[in-house]
Order: C-alpha cells, then sequence, then structure tokens
C-alpha cells in the first residue's frame, strides 16, 4: 500500500488566460470577485519510484495556530500521523516543516500525477532521509529546465513551465540568488495555489499582493498559501 498524493491542476492556457485578466483588472482598478473558478477533478496514480523523480511538493500546513507558525525558514522532518489511514509506519508519506504555513511532502513526480515517498521506499533506493532535500531540489531543476517568466502587470513575474509545481521553485537557492542580483534587491514571493509563483522586489509588493489575493480566492481547494514570503540571506522569512 502507497497512501498517495494527488494532483488536480489548472490547464496551462488557464492560467496564463487567468493572469492577463488579473494584470488588466489590476491596471483598472477593478475587483477580481467574479473571476471565474477552474473545475478541480483529482486523479490517482502510482508514478515511477525511482530517485530521480522525486520533488519536494509545497503544501499548506492548514495550522493558523501562531504559536506553531515558522516565521523564519527551518526545514526538519515533520512526525505524520493519519489514524483513519491502516499503514504502517514505513509507508506513511514523508514530510518537512518548511517556513509559515507551508510544509514539503516529497513525491515521485511524472507530468501528471505524483505518489508519496514513504521510509519503505528509501530503504528501496539505498536513500538517507537527510539527502530528500537536496536530491528533490537537483531533480527538480533538471525536471524542468525551461521555466518561463511572464508579467501579469509591470514590476511582477509569474513562473510558467514548471509542469504544475511552480511553488517547488523556492527550495532552488541557486535561482533566488540569481534574481536578487538581476533585480538588484530583496524579492518577496507568493504562491497562492499549488500550481502558481509569482515574485516582485519591494517597490512593487503592492501590486504582487492583490493579484496573490485574488488568485488565492478562485484556487478554491487548489489554494495554498496567503501569505508573502521574503527572501533573505539565503533562506525565507515570512513578510510582515
Amino acid at each position: 500500500m502507497h497512501p498517495r498524493s494527488e494532483r488536480a491542476p489548472l490547464m496551462k492556457n488557464e492560467r496564463r488566460e487567468w493572469l492577463k485578466f488579473a494584470g488588466s483588472a489590476l491596471i483598472a482598478g477593478a475587483g477580481l470577485n467574479n473571476a471565474p473558478g477552474f473545475a478541480q477533478a483529482p486523479k490517482f496514480r502510482d508514478a515511477d519510484r525511482t530517485k530521480d523523480k522525486i520533488v519536494a511538493l509545497v503544501r499548506a500546513s492548514g495550522d493558523r495556530d501562531p504559536s506553531r507558525i515558522r516565521y523564519v525558514q527551518k526545514i526538519e522532518p515533520l512526525l505524520i500521523r493519519i489514524p483513519e489511514v491502516k499503514a504502517r509506519p514505513d509507508e506513511l508519506p514523508l514530510m518537512d516543516y518548511f517556513v509559515g504555513d507551508l510544509l514539503l511532502r516529497y513525491s515521485f513526480d511524472d507530468p501528471k500525477y505524483v505518489s508519496s515517498v514513504n521510509l519503505g521506499d528509501l530503504k528501496l533506493l539505498k536513500l538517507k532521509r537527510e539527502e530528500l532535500l537536496d536530491l528533490s531540489t537537483a531533480n527538480f531543476r533538471r525536471l524542468y529546465p525551461n521555466l518561463k517568466l511572464e508579467h501579469p502587470v509591470s514590476g511582477v513575474a509569474s513562473v510558467t513551465n514548471a509542469g504544475e509545481l511552480e511553488p517547488c521553485l523556492m527550495l532552488d537557492t541557486r535561482y533566488w540568488e540569481g534574481e536578487s542580483r538581476r533585480l538588484k534587491g530583496e524579492i518577496v514571493v507568493a504562491v497562492p495555489a499549488r500550481d502558481a509563483l509569482l515574485f516582485a522586489d519591494l517597490r512593487n509588493i503592492e501590486a504582487l499582493r492583490r493579484i496573490a489575493a485574488d488568485l488565492y480566492e478562485v484556487a478554491k481547494d487548489n489554494a495554498l498559501s496567503q501569505w508573502l514570503y521574503q527572501w533573505k540571506h539565503g533562506y525565507w522569512e515570512v513578510h510582515t
């Protein structure tokens, strides 16, 4: 038995059209409360369970207790208990704390489906638990090498062409160090949906905040985080 995660992404063309709509509405000063939602039809399947397919999905913790929120990034294992699922400990999904209300869930990825990584998989693949983060980051970089940036409004970038796993890019330190140098300033990221990552420098944070908030609303079950995250000294912090 392998407990499975699900991915029901918005189609790329839908995401692109939504971002164009969001940009136009923002420029016009219009609200997006009537923007259409998108159907979320979950699909299940075991992916190819090899170590070169492991990625770290960014997921919402669902925890709103301020005492348990990590305002500064600290990635470490999260103990999983799923009372309603009858599974041995080595069959439970491997997850890490991340930052804010975000967690990391390690999964085997293919273009359309994901299956959770568990301790049994690590044993079969001869991997150590502490190797997962670096391996998943390297795999994501290799699996999705042709990232694109679109600009719904001036000063706000939207990452696309990342296999509907755009928030995973938060883990790529090399990418954000490069963007910090390019923009010559501190970067703030929004991940309002499981397949959306937008960023801007501090000068354009209000435009980023508005687009992200409206995208979070239309994402419905695909929603991820309402918070913004600032890149500082090689790690993320909740932007307050």
